[in-house]
């Protein structure tokens, strides 16, 4: 029986020092949690467009592989001559890479719509095809109406070398509707210089988020103290997170965007450039 006695008092002692640790490490949380303040602010930059850029595709096609590949040369030559001749500041064509592919022809096209078998012993299309990215900068210097005047011109004279602009609307099986393609988008506005304008956003969102700890502080009876830590991963990819302590330098807040530095829109208009800091935020 005092053996009993003894293993029943060491399992009660044992629960017990374990109930005190448990609850020393929540008080150490709480404790933790209690010695700042954190916040999230908000900042944005509204910055024009400065370039807008055409999608456009160059193809050669031929029943032998020989005859498209001369044709595409053809073609890309006249879109060349075309785009230079218009004379327009700023205008840059983007080489975006080349493929080769065969299509089916008509009757193997039809074949395919109504559930058929399709011969592939009849000759297919033969296709060299290079996307190209038309693209045109300086645009925040021209009026509405002119940089209008403008994107026309190009697409009237890609169209006429035999440039097809806008984005692939061949639909991914052959006589069946693609709601996602049947909408040609024709440009896209772009603002450059992202990096430059987040810095200015994220001036503004530490000012945010300080206005809000002063709030939070002033509500609490509490005096604000320094900075403990700053994370900014709001708007930024997450390999360019932006995380400082007390001493940071003013260049540390800016994330390189190398050569994705642009922030596209469909629309002609103020792009925002938006992004989140979460800041701590001492207690004194």
């Amino acid at each position: 029986m005092s053996g009993m006695s003894n293993l029943i008092q060491r399992f009660v002692t044992l629960n017990l020092v374990l109930f005190v640790c448990w609850g020393a490490n929540v008080l150490t949380v709480s404790a933790d949690e209690a010695n700042g303040i954190t916040v999230v602010g908000m900042g944005s930059i509204e910055a024009k467009p400065s370039v807008v850029e055409l999608t456009g595709m160059v193809i050669g096609q031929g029943q032998l592989a020989g005859d498209a590949v001369t044709k595409y040369h053809g073609n890309r030559r006249r879109a060349e001559t075309a785009f230079k001749n218009l004379n327009i500041p700023g205008l840059e064509i983007v080489e975006e890479g080349m493929s080769l592919y065969s299509s089916l022809n008509a009757s193997q096209m039809q074949a395919m719509m109504r559930g058929m078998a399709v011969n592939n012993t009849q000759s297919q299309q033969l296709s060299v095809s290079e996307m190209i990215k038309i693209r045109l900068t300086g645009i925040d210097k021209l009026s509405s109406q002119e940089l209008l005047e403008t994107i026309v011109k190009i697409i009237d004279s890609g169209k006429d070398a035999g440039v097809i602009i806008g984005n692939d609307t061949t639909p991914t099986i052959p006589g069946q509707y693609n709601p996602s393609k049947a909408r040609n988008t024709m440009a896209t506005f772009k603002v450059t210089n992202v990096g430059k304008l987040k810095e200015e956003a994220y001036q503004k969102a530490v000012q945010d988020a300080k206005t809000q700890a002063e709030k939070l502080a002033k509500l609490t009876g509490v005096k604000l103290g320094k900075v403990v830590s700053i994370n900014g991963d709001g708007g930024v990819p997450k390999s360019s997170s932006v995380v400082y302590y007390p001493g940071y330098s003013r260049s540390s807040m800016t994330a390189s965007t190398g050569k994705n530095d642009e922030q596209p829109s469909p629309l002609l208009k103020k792009i925002p450039i938006s992004v989140a800091v979460r800041v701590t935020f001492s207690i004194e």
